[in-house]
């Protein structure tokens, strides 16, 4: 409504649509299109009065109100006490309570939060801070809904981010077997892209279908955003071998990447954009290799290799004269 002493010459809304079917009442629970996943991030949008006490934000596995869901993450700043708080709930028990002083926004104030989703945890940023850190309870993958509830009104829910791989077989964590065995002239092409923030993920060629630690890794890639660097080595009859550093790093966090492993006679050869970043030396015979395992802050789109050219028999028991690595 616009009225008194003046004239209008245009009115326009300029902006994404909100969906039609949006609820941004208090309290409300909203589906999150496409789910969780490392590279989401859940936005909310809204303010609050001088008379608020606390509100909470639930990432949840499903529609219905507290306590009828698990409750994946659990957003609570308390202005009566003067507390952030962050919680899951499963089972219809509520889990172990972490807390920090102060509340991230002020009373009777607008306010951006900010949820990024990561493998290992949840971070989140009010109004361009980062504020806390929550390490996942409950698999990211079960989150269906967002909650919002208590003293605040809400302008905004959205949720953006990369994409989910469209081939549920390259959702990280997995392991893909490699047709035929390993051998000298073959290579493994692994192409994804990792969130903003990401910290680190492997790629690992290893002797069987299982997760780590429970398979040998005769090849372990590993880039650290965290450490500017990468890092190679072995995992063999339980224990890492000598690790292997390389770098600086050339990937930042938040960026596409394309991977060539190339295997050679006596040892691995790894590309980024045509260009080596490393190499790594044969420690475990390569024809045990029957896997391609990925790990850690990354989304996969594609994973292919080369098709064999001489199929070879099966692989040699872990006793048949393997490399001993330094254990």
């Amino acid at each position: 409504m616009v009225e008194g002493d003046v004239t209008i010459d245009e009115i326009s809304f300029v902006g994404a649509h909100l969906p039609q079917d949006l609820n941004l009442g208090i309290p409300s629970t909203n589906l999150i299109p496409g789910g969780i996943f490392p590279g989401r991030i859940v936005k909310v949008k809204g303010g609050t009065t001088l008379a608020s006490k606390r509100f909470s934000v639930n990432l949840q596995c499903g529609p219905k109100m507290y306590p009828g869901e698990d409750i994946a993450f659990h957003f609570n700043p308390r202005f009566d006490t003067n507390i952030l708080v962050r919680n899951h709930y499963a089972g219809s028990k509520w889990g172990t309570e972490e807390t920090s002083s102060g509340v991230p926004m002020n009373k009777g104030e607008c306010f951006e939060i900010l949820i990024y989703c990561y493998y290992y945890r949840f971070k989140v940023e009010v109004n361009g801070k980062c504020v806390c850190e929550f390490n996942h309870h409950i698999p990211f993958g079960k989150i269906t809904h967002i909650m919002v509830e208590g003293d605040l009104t809400i302008d905004e829910i959205s949720f953006v981010g990369a994409h989910p791989p469209q081939d549920p077989n390259l959702k990280v964590p997995f392991a893909v077997p490699i047709l035929g065995c390993m051998q000298p002239g073959r290579w493994i092409r692994v192409k994804g892209t990792t969130p903003a923030g990401g910290e680190r993920f492997a790629i690992n060629l290893q002797c069987g279908p299982k997760l780590y630690p429970d398979e040998e890794i005769a090849f372990s890639f590993s880039p650290r955003f965290n450490q500017g660097n990468i890092v190679l080595n072995h995992f063999g009859c339980s224990k890492w071998g000598h690790e292997v550093t390389e770098g600086p790093l050339p990937l930042s966090s938040g960026s596409p990447f394309e991977f060539y492993i190339y295997c050679y006679q006596n040892s691995f050869k790894v590309l980024l954009n045509e260009q080596q970043v490393c190499e790594f030396t044969h420690r475990l015979p390569i024809q045990r290799i029957t896997h391609v395992m990925v790990d850690g802050d990354a989304m996969i789109f594609e994973l292919d290799y080369d098709s064999p050219e001489h199929p070879c028999g099966p692989p040699p028991s872990s006793g048949s004269g393997e490399i001993s690595g330094p254990y």
